[in-house]
């Protein structure tokens, strides 16, 4: 008997998930032999349609949060009221904690949202979760253009932070998804590696933004207008994202059914929107869990 999402299809239970009638009804019950060429051609296309747009928005992830220090250089100090003088000594002392926690609360608010983002993430299609939630992501980038305080700066920062912590949860189910066992290591690390090309691409960019002498706004209100608007086109991407390989719009019929078929021999399958409790069970049951939870506290 074949598994999607390690449920039979003899003996079915009753709460099956809509993708995973569908994987039934695009594959058979028995697994069936995969043309190599055909298989190759899929892993070709979906690795075109998923990495280089992945890498782009885990690279907006890091930057987006690391132009706080170029905004800092180009204006946003002075005009929100980030660094505190104290003139009754000589020199007069800065304090700069207020600049600190603008960098800090952003953490706190992705740890906020960690876990609803990751529950709604996982109960809903990616489609209908991921693309709405990046879509607001860029409005709230670009708003920071419009904070007029540090105490508005300080919101900001937390609900940015909560915003964002769905990508790194979405890109890990997403790859976890798509890709067998084998391959997924490699894929995780080309979304990874969004950071370390957005480092060099961000600085170019602030330079750029450096040189700005005339308009309206501050240079730092710029840096964040361009961060949201790029924000914004990933957006939507995310809202075209299939929730799995049985509706992947950009593979043909016969290539959905290969991409299906590599998962089944890989052991995976394709996504479970049902929270399984035996599962939860399961995992509190593992010695492993409470190792780590040890070493850690040792730590």
């Amino acid at each position: 008997m074949i598994q999607v999402h390690g449920i039979t299809s003899a003996g079915e239970s009753p709460h099956v998930s809509s993708d995973k009638d569908a994987a039934l009804a695009v594959v058979s019950e028995f697994a069936q032999e995969i043309d190599p060429v055909v298989e190759k051609r899929v892993l070709r296309k979906i690795d075109l349609y998923l990495m280089p747009a992945m890498l782009i928005g885990y690279g907006m992830v890091y930057y987006d949060k690391a132009i706080l220090g170029s905004a800092t250089l180009f204006g946003m100090t002075t005009d929100l009221g980030l660094l505190v003088k104290d003139y009754s000594t000589s020199p007069p002392a800065v304090d700069t904690s207020r600049l600190s926690w603008a960098t800090s609360i952003f953490y706190f608010g992705m740890l906020a949202g960690l876990y609803p983002m990751t529950f709604i993430l996982q109960r809903f299609n990616t489609r209908t979760v991921l693309g709405p939630v990046v879509l607001v992501w860029a409005i709230v980038c670009a708003a920071t253009a419009g904070v007029t305080t540090w105490q508005g700066l300080f919101v900001q920062r937390f609900f940015l932070g909560f915003i964002e912590s769905v990508i790194p949860t979405g890109f890990m189910t997403i790859v976890s998804g798509w890709y067998t066992q084998e391959e997924q290591t490699l894929r995780q690390a080309w979304w990874f590696s969004g950071t370390g090309w957005f480092t060099i691409i961000g600085g170019a960019l602030n330079y750029g933004f450096g040189q700005i002498t005339a308009g309206s706004l501050k240079r730092w209100q710029y840096i964040y207008i361009l961060a949201g608007a790029l924000t914004f086109l990933f957006g939507l991407w995310c809202c075209t994202m299939p929730n799995s390989p049985v509706s992947a719009w950009f593979l043909t019929p016969e290539e959905r059914r290969v991409a299906v078929e590599r998962l089944r021999k890989g052991q995976t399958g394709v996504r479970c929107q049902k929270i399984k409790f035996d599962q939860i069970r399961e995992s509190f049951m593992d010695i492993k869990i409470y190792l780590v939870a040890i070493m850690m506290a040792a730590a």
